[in-house]
């Protein structure tokens, strides 16, 4: 059975969160209690048919535009709830399971499809403006640059469309499937996959610039701080390479002893890792040394944190919110019931 792995997201003073399986929870923050605002679905709330709401399981990260959340489920259908109540606001199928996030921009908001398609649609009323399909699934989140959406499928191949029109630009072939969320910096695009591949492409172009391969994917959202880069490999390795030549920046990658799926994260001068088993860490970005740990949740963790200054919000499978700061200490926020 599915379990889902969502991270969470920052509105104001509500974290917007999956706290069980297939359910999602706005939580207030401020409250020292963790009190949840609303959760979703409510009892009896049906799709269009008339089917019964039943999530699954919730992979995709909620994000938020002018109040309203948007996030895919593993039913296949995106939903756009009202930030304030948790009311839908528009429901939409695309097919087939959504493990990556929805990302919004200029009133479009793009999500791919385990159905092997990306889809752009109007985030007022929820209407199709395109779709592009891919060879296979795509399991990452899209990323909109100047115009442009880049998209990474298991198909091995990452494409650049045009952000109005969904027209094809360029794509490039890995190795592999790709799996990892693509990340722009500096005119390069970085993105992992099945290969055990980091590819550095030139996101005007297509064209490769450098790899760099681990000895398991790369499934992580790769961070860029300055000059490095930062991944995680289900390997269970942390890496620090030099944007510009995709050359080690520590002198060894930092072992964490489990699979990295979650993205790194820097708070303050500390860059938090934390690997499947829910061991966290915080190393030295400059050396790779630990600082501290591995602080150990005893949870599962595959999600991206998510940073709120010195400290982060770090999401469990099953739906344990845990807040983290930068000297390692931790607190449980919002229990799964």
């Amino acid at each position: 059975m599915p379990e889902g792995w969502a991270g969470p997201t920052l509105a104001g003073d509500r974290l917007v969160a999956s706290i069980g399986r297939g359910e999602l929870a706005a939580v207030d923050i401020e409250d020292s209690s963790g009190r949840v605002a609303w959760r979703f679905p409510p009892q009896g709330q049906k799709h269009p048919g008339g089917s019964k709401i039943e999530p699954v399981a919730i992979y995709s990260t909620p994000v938020v535009a002018d109040d309203t959340v948007f996030f895919g489920a593993y039913d296949g259908w995106l939903y756009a709830l009202d930030l304030a109540t948790g009311d839908i606001r528009w429901q939409v199928d695309t097919g087939g399971p959504i493990v990556g996030s929805a990302v919004v921009q200029d009133g479009v908001v793009y999500v791919g499809s385990d159905d092997g398609k990306l889809y752009a649609f109007d985030a007022e009323a929820g209407g199709l403006r395109w779709r592009f399909p891919t060879g296979n699934p795509i399991w990452s989140t899209p990323l909109v640059a100047d115009d442009v959406i880049y998209v990474a499928s298991t198909d091995k191949k990452v494409y650049a469309l045009d952000a109005a029109s969904g027209a094809e630009k360029w794509h490039f072939k890995a190795g592999g499937g790709l799996t990892s969320t693509p990340v722009i910096a500096d005119g390069t695009l970085l993105v992992g996959g099945m290969d055990r591949r980091l590819y550095a492409l030139d996101a005007a172009s297509g064209e490769e610039k450098w790899h760099f391969k681990a000895d398991n994917w790369f499934w992580t959202r790769p961070l860029v701080v300055g000059d490095s880069v930062y991944a995680g490999s289900l390997d269970g390795k942390v890496y620090a390479l030099h944007l510009n030549d995709g050359s080690p920046k520590w002198a060894q990658p930092f072992p964490t002893g489990a699979p990295v799926r979650a993205a790194p994260l820097l708070l303050d001068d500390v860059l938090l890792v934390a690997n499947r088993k829910g061991e966290l860490f915080g190393l030295n970005p400059e050396g790779g040394q630990a600082i501290w740990g591995p602080t150990e949740l005893a949870r599962t963790v595959l999600a991206d944190p998510l940073a709120r200054g010195a400290m982060a919000y770090v999401s469990a499978q099953g739906g344990d919110l845990f807040t983290v700061n930068k000297d390692g200490t931790t607190a449980l926020l919002v229990p799964t019931e």
